[in-house]
């Protein structure tokens, strides 16, 4: 082979190299973007609105407000504990995506850092919240109790 023939043979293989690498790259970005989303629905728009105001209220330390989303029986005492106001919520931080477990059933888990005022101790703690509607999704609330801040 001459050496423009080996040219030309170096040239064709780096470009089908460069091909399959774009080709590659662009299979990858497809795949992790599919991975992003939330399996097997879509989040519904109240839920999505519900459990983002949940996470401003536990953010901005307005934590006996969080008994706010838990659905009582009109005649039951809502007990809210005493101790929140020692309570400041440094960082809230999700940890798995909303994720649907049964119709009108979701669940997600949120990392909460937190310092205990009167001692200068710093906490955390995973929450684990179950969403559940009884209305075909117009309401939310969570079902499960509120994270305990010891």
């Amino acid at each position: 082979m001459t050496g423009r023939g080996r040219l030309i043979n170096m040239v064709h293989r780096y470009a089908t190299a460069r091909s399959l690498m774009r080709i590659l790259i662009l299979f990858l970005t497809i795949l992790l973007t599919a991975c992003l989303s939330n399996p097997p629905g879509e989040v519904p728009n109240s839920l999505a609105q519900q459990v983002r105001t949940f996470e401003d209220v536990v953010r901005w330390g307005a934590l006996p407000k969080m008994y706010l989303f838990q659905k009582h029986d009109p005649d039951e005492v809502v007990t809210i504990p005493d101790n929140l106001d020692n309570v400041r919520v440094t960082n809230y931080e999700i940890a798995s995506r909303l994720s649907e477990v049964a119709p009108l059933r979701w669940t997600q888990t949120a990392v909460i850092d937190y310092v205990l005022i009167d001692r200068q101790v710093v906490r955390q703690l995973a929450d684990e919240q179950v969403w559940q509607s009884d209305d075909e999704g117009q309401s939310w609330y969570r079902t499960n109790p509120m994270p305990q801040f010891h």
